[in-house]
């Protein structure tokens, strides 16, 4: 999706972004705000990102030092994320259970 869109500013510094863009992106209840120079642009965050704190914390609990995390930490998430994604398929594939429920039975809804 590529427009402009004109929103309000809080007196708070504070936007509402419309539901359309919300439901576009898959925004549950974080998004990433990059700043390049006078724009800014909205990435949605994933469960895998939601995620990272505890894998973080895993990593150090193994011993791993910052700079190894930071290093290590893009795979562990794709890995994480491949898995999930398996089972997801795995179970939107059977009869009974739609992906939906699927979803919810993973608490990833």
């Amino acid at each position: 999706m590529s427009e402009l869109q004109k929103l309000k500013v809080s007196p708070n510094g504070q936007i509402t972004l419309p539901k359309k863009i919300r439901t576009s992106l898959s925004i549950q209840d974080y998004i990433y705000l990059e700043i390049k120079g006078d724009k800014a642009e909205l990435e949605s965050v994933s469960f895998v990102d939601e995620l990272e704190e505890l894998i973080v914390k895993d990593l150090k609990r193994d011993g791993y030092s910052a700079k190894q995390i930071q290093e290590i930490l893009p795979e562990r998430k794709k890995q994480l994320s491949k898995v999930l994604t398996g089972e997801l398929n795995e179970r939107s594939n059977e009869d009974a259970v739609s992906h939906t429920d699927a979803l919810k039975e993973l608490e990833l809804d």
